[in-house]
């Protein structure tokens, strides 16, 4: 393979004569795609294009040169990273870009070592996702070679890098198919139990199993989002657009929450200062204290979205109650096997038995 031709920089040369002595070359190539063929091999070769940078400074004329010569060696897997993160956020919340950045640093090992980003290839991805494979469970090293595929495509665009090296990395294992959930009479007891506690972490959880909500979009509210006299449920941002929703407060939580924000500036946080992980502490202890299986928030979500698709409620219309964008993900790791083709047959159960006289 012929070498890829760069510009170079020279110098830095000193001319005390000079108001800025310190000066730096910059000598371009020719327009020339590389590898691209020339007519004849006689063809002239176009003259190198030279400019002249001057700096008051040697520091300065040599933070120049280090600069420029690792632009034009391409730039580091890390410095790629930095950059898409830097496009990520401006498009996603804070907390999806935080775990996107760890699922990419994760599988990439750029604590471990860096490298040119042009240089890497697919037998190199290849080893890096084995190694992660061996480490993690399927959900996550299967999403850590997602984000890398997506990263190196957007790499592409920036003409970083010519071909994708995780494009025919093929992800093993099954993903789990969601959390463990209480059944129907667990339930109840979990809710009996977490209001009949009357503390404000019973309440929460009361309102994650009872409308549905993800950690976060029960303990990032503030007091204007129990609206309505306490009937809206407003959730303002998530990770995608289908996350900003309204959710009508079951009656059973609203003389709770009219209580709790009673009195209180609108962008006072509603619980306090909690994050999702105080929520996760609080749902294990409840449901040991209620003498139920022990599940998580998201397993109290899945929950609600398998009773509504129990009561008939249609999976597209629980996808919305959850703010996902179609009923994939809620079927895959939302609504328990087999609830739908069960709550569907007993559908066609009740329309035969009442058509008997």
């Amino acid at each position: 393979m012929a070498r890829q031709r760069t510009e170079r920089v020279l110098g830095p040369y000193y001319d005390p004569k000079r108001t800025k002595p310190y000066r730096v070359i910059v000598v371009g190539v020719d327009d020339a795609e590389p590898g691209a063929p020339r007519r004849g091999a006689r063809r002239k070769r176009s003259a190198p294009v030279r400019s002249v940078v001057a700096f008051a400074t040697e520091a300065e004329a040599r933070s120049f040169i280090r600069g420029a010569r690792d632009e034009a060696q391409g730039r580091t897997v890390n410095d790629a990273v930095t950059e898409y993160m830097k496009h990520k956020r401006s498009l996603i919340g804070e907390k999806s870009a935080t775990t996107l950045e760890y699922r990419l640093r994760g599988l990439l090992r750029l604590d471990e070592r860096d490298g040119l980003l042009r240089t890497m290839t697919a037998a190199q991805a290849a080893d890096l996702y084995t190694r992660r494979v061996a480490e993690t469970k399927a959900d996550t090293h299967r999403s850590e070679l997602n984000a890398a595929k997506s990263f190196v495509a957007w790499c592409i665009k920036q003409k970083w890098i010519r071909a994708n090296p995780f494009a025919e990395v093929e992800p093993v294992g099954k993903r789990s198919a969601g959390k463990p959930q209480l059944r129907v009479n667990e339930a109840r007891k979990f809710v009996d139990t977490a209001l009949g506690e009357g503390s404000n972490a019973g309440l929460a959880a009361a309102c994650a199993v009872l409308m549905g909500l993800g950690p976060s979009e029960v303990t990032d509210r503030v007091v204007r989002d129990v609206d309505d006299d306490a009937r809206l449920w407003w959730i303002d941002f998530g990770k995608t657009k289908n996350r900003r929703r309204h959710i009508i407060i079951p009656e059973a939580l609203r003389p709770r929450l009219r209580q709790l924000v009673k009195g209180r500036a609108g962008d006072a946080p509603l619980w306090g200062d909690v994050d999702r992980h105080w929520l996760g502490y609080h749902v294990p202890r409840l449901c040991k204290l209620a003498g139920v299986q022990r599940v998580t928030p998201h397993g109290l979500r899945g929950l609600h979205s398998t009773l509504s698709v129990k009561a008939g409620i249609e999976v597209e219309h629980v996808a919305r109650q959850l703010g996902h964008g179609g009923p994939t993900v809620t079927r895959r790791h939302y609504i328990a096997p087999g609830v739908e083709a069960e709550a569907g047959h007993e559908r066609a159960l009740t329309v035969i038995e009442g058509g008997r006289s």
